[in-house]
């Protein structure tokens, strides 16, 4: 959550915190929905693979370990079992991270 926070901080520029959003909801079987949206960030036009892991656990039981994420209309969604808020946002920053530099000249 520290790094979303350090990371949040610096996509701040005035205009892009009052158009786009990340959102962290709890969904009903229990677990977690993180979304954010790219709108206008360069990692609107970063490739991301989709990942599902452990997706077909029964509903309802909180013990649980499944995530799954995808980037769809320049939103980066995760969903996850109520122990997966951690590997969620974790799997954003890989992706984030990953960007790197030269990837802005390009």
């Amino acid at each position: 959550m520290a790094w979303l926070t350090q990371w949040y901080a610096t996509e701040c520029n005035g205009d892009w915190e009052h158009q786009s959003s990340i959102r962290i909801t709890t969904i009903d079987n229990p677990g977690w929905r993180v979304t954010i949206n790219l709108y206008g960030m360069l990692l609107e036009d970063v490739p991301f693979s989709p990942i599902r892991f452990n997706v077909d656990v029964p509903n309802g039981d909180p013990t649980q370990r499944w995530h799954m994420c995808w980037v769809d209309e320049c939103c980066f969604t995760g969903a996850g079992g109520a122990l997966d808020l951690d590997v969620i946002l974790g799997i954003f920053r890989e992706w984030a991270e990953a960007k790197t530099p030269e990837d802005d000249e390009g």
